[in-house]
């Protein structure tokens, strides 16, 4: 299974949130149920390992929120990767993976 590649740019000190749906044909029409599947990601960025809060909907089936806190956002390098990966009967998939780049905060 191919992970799909989606680069973020985010701005330093923001909240960040990213929710993805799944779907379980091409043509987006029948939703995946996400009810047996785990997920967990991370930013790693200059030398900080940063853990993403992944939640799944409690109202559709088929979305999954990765959050990171504001808080958690802050003093980073400018740039570098993120991916969620999914677990499900003892098997784990990369889900999607990519580049981060970091707007520093000019504003005090």
């Amino acid at each position: 299974m191919a992970a799909g590649i989606f680069d973020i740019n985010i701005n330093e000190g923001d909240t960040f949130v990213l929710s993805l749906e799944f779907w379980s044909n091409e043509d987006n029409t029948i939703p995946l149920d996400l009810t047996l599947i785990e997920f967990s990601g991370a930013f790693q960025i200059g030398s900080k390992y940063i853990p993403m809060v992944c939640t799944k909907s409690t109202d559709i089936i088929n979305v999954m929120t990765a959050t990171v806190s504001y808080s958690q956002m802050t003093d980073l390098s400018t740039q570098g990767k993120y991916d969620i990966d999914s677990m499900q009967d003892g098997e784990r998939f990369r889900v999607i993976q990519g580049s981060v780049k970091i707007n520093k905060e000019v504003t005090v």
